[in-house]
């Protein structure tokens, strides 16, 4: 089993973006990123990266550390109309169907020995979006990826013997 790898993991749903027919953008959920290139020129559909987040599970022989990485993307389209019903039923089918293929990839990839090895299918949540942003609509899909971590034994070596004398921050 790997370790998670924050770069790895940004290329790895990069380039499936740029890999989908569909898929005109990629961002992260930076929301900073999303507002900005709304006010550029956001391209559509666009593939969104969610923030992550995880724990640690440690066996009982306290060999080895799991991490359980809570993972998603959402897959937006942009209605030029407000109230469009149909552009809005033409999107969240279109978006739910490029969610799926992406699922799809990352099911196959992750038996390819990639470095997303364990892909819980069974994890997988979704839930349909929009309005959001600037009349955008589509899909949020999360899902867990398990990664192993490395052994947390203290190690004295990692660590100074003596307080630094000055820290920046708190100085109560």
């Amino acid at each position: 089993m790997s370790k998670f790898n924050v770069a790895e993991y940004l290329q790895y749903f990069k380039n499936a973006a740029s890999l989908h027919p569909s898929i005109k953008g990629f961002y992260t959920m930076d929301i900073n990123e999303v507002l900005g290139d709304l006010r550029g020129g956001m391209q559509y559909p666009a593939l969104i990266l969610n923030s992550v987040n995880g724990f640690l599970n440690e066996n009982m022989s306290q060999e080895n550390t799991q991490g359980l990485v809570k993972a998603g993307f959402m897959v937006i389209d942009h209605a030029d109309q407000v109230d469009d019903f149909a552009r809005e039923m033409q999107i969240l089918g279109n978006t739910f169907e490029y969610s799926m293929q992406i699922l799809s990839k990352l099911k196959k990839d992750a038996n390819c020995g990639t470095f997303i090895r364990k892909f819980d299918v069974n994890s997988i949540k979704f839930e349909m979006l929009g309005p959001v942003f600037d009349n955008d609509y589509g899909f949020m899909f999360t899902f867990d990826l398990r990664f192993f971590v490395a052994d947390l034994s203290f190690k004295p070596s990692e660590w100074l013997k003596e307080p630094k004398e000055i820290m920046a921050g708190f100085q109560g």
